[in-house]
């Protein structure tokens, strides 16, 4: 199958999950299995996995497509940390599920344009435990899932929640999808904000990387990403469109871009920025 097929397909078995759960209906986590397992095959041929959701993230509604965003990105960041099949595959239902429990929250709080009022907010911080706890009461999932579901939003210096976890207490599924999920909110489309473009995005993570999110899998994610899109088609903020000729290695979202005959190195023009990536 295509991407586009592989997608549409995930897209799907995370409408129904959500529908399933909204409407107290079984669960079958056998199609979440198949749904991964799929996701995992097509990555082993397929690396540039960025570029692909770039061009589909924003067809679906959030609360369906940031899931499956979340899982394919997992599965990329997984791949490059050299997980194995069988915790690959898990990783990537860690991935689908991970929001399960925000069907359990009103739209009125998940979709409220602005910022939460406290006690709405309080609200929206159960989703981990409430995923978890549906999941759990399943009885066929493994721990690894459970927990990477429960913790997606613990940070390393202990802010997090549902349990204030720091560091290694925090799991590896749990560090791995925190990664995946930032990336994936920033660069899409909700009902209350805007997406930032991709190298904004990274840069956040890069930001991030101490004290909220893990390092080391920052660094993976970011290493990896990054050169995939040298020789890529990007827009500038001064509107020219060129092309990504060189990464700078210790700047690696401020590249070399040639627009015609002209080379704008964004590490020195401070003022520019790639604001859209077009190929």
């Amino acid at each position: 199958m295509n991407f586009e097929d592989i997608y549409n397909q995930a897209i799907k078995t995370s409408q129904n999950l959500v529908e399933d759960v909204r409407f107290s209906r079984s669960i079958t986590t056998e199609v979440i299995k198949n749904c991964s397992e799929q996701i995992c095959l097509y990555l082993d041929t397929n690396t540039n996995i960025l570029s692909l959701l770039n061009t589909v993230q924003d067809k679906y509604p959030y609360m369906f497509s940031h899931p499956v965003n979340v899982a394919f990105i997992s599965c990329a960041i997984g791949k490059w940390m050299n997980i194995d099949r069988t915790e690959l595959i898990n990783l990537v239902c860690t991935g689908l599920l991970h929001d399960i429990g925000k069907a359990k929250i009103r739209d009125s709080i998940l979709n409220k344009p602005g910022t939460l009022l406290a006690a709405e907010m309080e609200i929206m911080k159960t989703h981990p435990a409430i995923g978890y706890k549906l999941l759990e009461s399943l009885g066929s999932l493994e721990t690894d899932i459970l927990l990477g579901v429960l913790s997606h939003h613990e940070r390393q210096d202990g802010s997090g929640y549902p349990n204030g976890l720091k560091g290694k207490q925090i799991s590896i599924f749990a560090r791995i999808v925190a990664v995946a999920d930032v990336f994936s909110a920033i660069t899409s489309t909700k009902a209350y904000k805007m997406k930032t473009s991709f190298f904004k995005a990274v840069e956040e993570i890069q930001e991030n990387s101490f004290g909220y999110l893990d390092p080391q899998i920052c660094q993976i994610f970011m290493n990896h990403i990054l050169n995939y899109y040298c020789g890529s088609q990007v827009r500038l903020s001064n509107e020219l469109v060129g092309v990504i000729v060189y990464i700078n290695p210790t700047e690696k979202t401020k590249p070399v871009v040639r627009c015609e005959n002209s080379f704008f190195n964004l590490t020195k023009e401070r003022h520019l920025e790639i604001v859209d990536i077009l190929s």
